[in-house]
């Protein structure tokens, strides 16, 4: 995630803005956009006036120096694509030759960004590619600038839900760790989650164990993308940590002077929850939602607002 004035952008969200600014701004010159499949030829799309483009957002923030290197290094690599796919790209382009390669990105750090694209403009043309004016050829890095003035319509049409993933997967080791450093936690799930299961049944221990180890997959899963996204995109967060107070009050009342069952009760409460994020939050993913709801179940029934005594 790259977080800028206009706001916060991952590759897939910034490669839609791109296109859509493109596909606008250069509509007089016949904007062709190029597909990533079946393979990515170094240009994400060209004019017939001979503008050629790659627009390209770091996975992650990073400073100066090695945002610099970054940029540098995916520069390199997909110039040097023109003269690995040049029949491939003579095919699509066809008269049409290469005059100015564009590299579009959120933002960069150091002024030597662009001393390296007029190395690499001496370079390319020394390949003496079909597909390049060589006469008039530049390489040329763009900031979010560049794609104005329909820069703020694209954002808004680009409608990429927000789907932010907990990481690496947790493995049984770390759940073990927190298991045992959370002995009363453990035993407030399994003393609420046996309430949900019928208590009788030859394999009541078993589908208990199970219930708790959803329960910590949950909560370890939920802190990562709660971290994530207090750091890109912190109004929503505050504002989800609003929605489940609020929600949480309700909870403890609804335990104390309801008479359905637990079970009924707990899908009550998810039920709940979902709805009201996805009345708050029109720019989360679905599995988002779920995630975050997995998230606050578990912290329910790690602590008191879930009581089903």
């Amino acid at each position: 995630m790259i977080r800028t004035e206009y706001g916060t952008f991952d590759g897939n969200k910034w490669e839609r803005v791109c296109q859509l600014c493109f596909k606008n701004n250069f509509r007089e010159e016949a904007y062709q956009e190029i597909k990533a499949t079946p393979g990515d030829f170094g240009i994400e799309g060209f004019t017939r006036t001979g503008k050629a483009f790659q627009c390209y957002c770091p996975d992650e923030h990073y400073n100066s120096h090695l945002l610099y290197e970054n940029h540098r290094d995916k520069i390199t690599k997909d110039l040097k694509k023109l003269k690995t796919y040049e029949k491939q790209l003579k095919k699509i382009l066809g008269e049409t030759k290469i005059n100015k390669w564009y590299f579009v990105t959120p933002t960069y750090a150091k002024n030597e960004i662009v001393q390296h694209c007029t190395l690499k403009k001496e370079e390319v043309k020394s390949w003496n590619l079909s597909i390049i004016d060589n006469n008039n050829f530049e390489v040329l890095f763009e900031n979010i600038d560049f794609l104005h003035p329909y820069l703020n319509t694209a954002i808004e049409n680009a409608k990429i839900k927000i789907d932010i993933s907990p990481g690496n997967e947790i493995e049984t080791v770390e759940k073990f760790k927190w298991k045992d450093s959370a002995i009363s936690l453990i035993e407030k799930a399994q003393t609420k989650n046996g309430y949900r299961l019928n208590q009788k049944s030859s394999k009541f221990e078993e589908k208990l164990d199970k219930l708790v180890d959803i329960n910590v997959s949950d909560y370890l899963d939920g802190n990562n993308i709660l971290f994530k996204w207090k750091e890109d995109y912190p109004i929503d967060y505050e504002t989800f940590l609003n929605i489940t107070s609020v929600i949480e009050s309700e909870i403890e009342e609804r335990c104390i002077s309801s008479s359905k069952e637990p079970s009924e009760l707990y899908q009550e409460f998810r039920g709940i929850l979902k709805d009201q994020l996805h009345n708050s939050f029109s720019n989360l993913a679905p599995q988002m939602i779920l995630k975050l709801t997995n998230w606050a179940l578990a912290d329910w029934i790690f602590r008191c607002p879930i009581n089903f005594e």
